[in-house]
C-alpha cells in the first residue's frame, strides 16, 4: 500500500517525483489553484507568471503567498490547507486506525490536564482574578478540539454511523466539542474557565478509553487503503450512479450509489470511500462543482482513486486526511461552532443540501 500512496502524492498530485527529478508542470498547479475556490482565479497570472512547479508549491509559504499577490489571509489558507491535505496522505496511511486518532485525542486531552494543573502550581499563578485566557491556553484548547475533529471525521462516515455505540460516542463528542467552544467565550475567572474544561477533558479521556477497549472489534485497528477503480460504458442518460458529500475543507466522500448504475455494477465502489483523484487529477480541496465537472468530462468514462472505508469486519478501516491549521482564536470558534452542528441543512440556489458543518450533498 505504501508505494500507491507515495505514487499519488509524490506523481500523480501534481507534486514532485524525486527519484526521477521530475517539477510537475505549471499547467496543472494553475488548474489545482483554480479548482480550490473561484475567488482564486485573479491570481492565476501571478502563478504563470512566476512558473510555480509543484515541488513549489508543496513547500509554498504565507510570504511566498504574499508576494505572489494573494494577501488576504481567507485566501491564504484556502491554498495552504489544500497543500496540508495532500500532504498528509502520505502519512499515516497505512497506521492511522480507530485506535490511534482516539490515543491521539486521549493524550491531548490529558496535556490540557497538565497543562492547568501545571498552571495552578506556579507562584505566578493568577486565575482565581483573571478573567483572560492566555493565548497558549487558547492554543491548546485548539488542539484538544482539532484531535477530536480527527476522531469525529472516522466515526461520521460508514460503516461506523449505521452502529449505534459508535454513532453515541459520535454525538457525545461532538457536543463536548461545542460545550468547549462555549466555555472559552463565557465571562468568568480563568480558574472557573478551567475547572470546566477540566471536566470536559476527563469526560473526553473516558470515551477514548472506552473506544480504545473494544479489542475485540477489528473496525477499532484496521487502516485504510488506496484502490484505482475504471468505471467505462457510461450512457449519457444515466450518469455514474454516485452520491458525494464534500465537506467544508473539501474532502469528497461517496454516500451511496444508485443500483444498477456504473458504480454499482463495478462492485468496487461503497458508501464511506473518499475520492482523491479523477482521471489521474487530484481533486482534494477542489470545490464540489468542479469535482463534478471533472467526473462528467469524459463521456466514456472515468479513473478514479478512492481513499477506501472499511465495510465490514473483513476489510480495511478509515484513514484521515489531517487539516488542522492554527487561526486566530475569533475565526477558529466560529468555524467549529459550524463544524460540530451536525444535521441541520437549508437548500441552497443549486439545490445542493448543505449542513452547517459545511457539506454539500450532489448525486452523480
Amino acid at each position: 500500500m505504501k508505494n500507491i500512496s507515495t505514487y499519488v502524492v509524490n506523481q500523480s498530485l501534481l507534486w514532485s517525483e524525486k527519484q526521477n527529478n521530475v517539477v510537475a508542470p505549471t499547467k496543472s498547479v494553475i488548474l489545482t489553484i483554480l479548482s480550490l475556490d473561484d475567488c482564486l482565479q485573479q491570481y492565476i497570472k501571478n502563478f504563470e507568471r512566476e512558473k510555480i512547479s509543484g515541488e513549489q508549491l508543496l513547500h509554498i509559504t504565507h510570504q511566498e503567498l504574499e508576494e505572489l499577490g494573494v494577501t488576504r489571509i481567507g485566501h491564504q489558507e484556502l491554498i495552504l490547507e489544500a497543500v496540508d491535505l495532500l500532504c498528509a496522505l502520505n502519512y499515516g496511511l497505512e497506521t492511522e486506525n480507530l485506535r490511534t486518532l482516539s490515543h491521539k485525542l486521549n493524550a491531548s486531552a490529558k496535556n490540557l490536564q497538565n497543562f492547568i494543573t501545571g498552571r495552578r502550581r506556579s507562584g505566578h499563578y493568577d486565575g482565581r482574578a483573571s478573567r483572560r485566557l492566555p493565548n497558549d491556553f487558547l492554543t491548546s484548547v485548539v488542539d484538544l478540539i482539532g484531535a477530536a475533529k480527527n476522531l469525529l471525521a472516522w466515526l461520521d462516515r460508514s460503516p461506523f454511523v449505521s452502529v449505534t455505540e459508535y454513532s453515541l460516542l459520535k454525538n457525545n463528542i461532538v457536543q463536548l466539542c461545542l460545550e468547549l467552544t462555549t466555555i472559552v467565550q463565557q465571562d468568568c475567572t480563568v480558574y472557573e474557565t478551567e475547572n470546566k474544561i477540566l471536566h470536559v477533558c476527563k469526560t473526553l479521556s473516558g470515551i477514548c478509553d472506552h473506544i480504545i477497549s473494544l479489542s475485540s472489534d477489528s473496525l477499532v485497528s484496521q487502516s485504510a487503503h488506496l484502490e484505482v477503480v475504471h468505471l467505462t460504458s457510461i450512457m449519457p442518460s444515466e450518469g455514474l450512479g454516485m452520491y458525494i458529500k464534500s465537506t467544508y475543507d473539501g474532502l469528497h466522500v461517496i454516500t451511496g450509489t444508485t443500483e444498477n448504475s456504473p458504480a454499482d455494477q463495478c462492485k468496487k465502489i461503497h458508501a464511506g470511500d473518499e475520492v482523491i483523484q479523477v482521471n489521474h487529477q487530484t481533486v482534494v480541496g477542489w470545490q464540489l462543482k468542479n469535482l463534478v465537472n471533472a467526473l462528467r468530462e469524459d463521456p466514456n468514462g472515468v479513473i478514479l482513486t478512492l481513499k477506501k472505508r472499511p465495510q465490514n469486519t473483513l476489510v480495511s478501516a478509515p484513514a484521515l486526511l489531517k487539516n488542522v491549521r492554527w487561526k486566530p482564536l475569533a475565526l477558529q470558534v466560529r468555524t467549529l461552532l459550524l463544524c460540530w452542528c451536525f444535521g441541520k441543512s437549508f437548500t441552497s440556489r443549486e439545490n445542493t443540501r448543505i449542513s452547517l458543518c459545511g457539506e454539500r450533498h450532489r448525486s452523480l
